[in-house]
């Protein structure tokens, strides 16, 4: 199989633990932020962002209405797809750029984050613009996307280990491949 295709299969099992992941912490660093934030942040966000986008796209360009309950499976869909498609695509540059997998994935975590918070979320119009959300939103969005990522990393190491075991060859770098070629 194309070294590629495998890379970004062990991305994208590595994005599911990241989506599990980044669930986990985002629940316990939302205990820690300050009430005033929270609230702040409930008000500014009133719809989780997954679901609003299910629901745009369903209800308001496919003309079909949904329930709440279908809407929350549909965001879920998304939840998960986002998170393993960022998997997929951090299988692929982890290998290309080394660098995105220093520090168990900070690189990537952080980058992830600042996309997302910064420029995708505001831009489908499922966030206001981050400089009205508070301080505290984006540091729980930094350290909850490292997370993942780190999951991610996590489980992409893993399977470059059951891989190399299964097939006995020794894992070969860029360079060296480029030595053989």
């Amino acid at each position: 199989m194309n070294r590629l295709i495998k890379n970004a299969i062990f991305g994208a099992i590595g994005g599911v633990a990241g989506t599990a992941v980044i669930g986990q912490a985002m629940g316990i660093l939302s205990k820690l932020q300050p009430e005033k934030d929270r609230k702040l942040e409930e008000q500014l966000i009133s719809e989780n962002p997954t679901e609003k986008l299910a629901r745009v796209v369903v209800e308001d360009a496919l003309g079909i209405r949904i329930s709440g309950e279908t809407k929350s499976a549909l965001g879920q869909a998304v939840r998960w797809g986002y998170g393993i498609g960022w998997g997929a695509v951090y299988g692929i540059l982890r290998n290309e750029f080394p660098v995105m997998a220093k520090a168990g994935g900070l690189p990537f975590g952080i980058g992830l984050s600042l996309l997302g918070w910064t420029v995708l979320l505001p831009m489908f119009n499922l966030t206001p613009p981050p400089q009205k959300l508070p301080v505290s939103t984006h540091a729980q969005g930094l350290v909850s996307h490292y997370a993942y990522a780190a999951a991610v990393e996590g489980v992409c190491r893993l399977c470059n280990t059951v891989e190399q075991a299964a097939t006995g060859a020794p894992q070969r770098t860029k360079p060296e491949l480029r030595r053989v070629s």
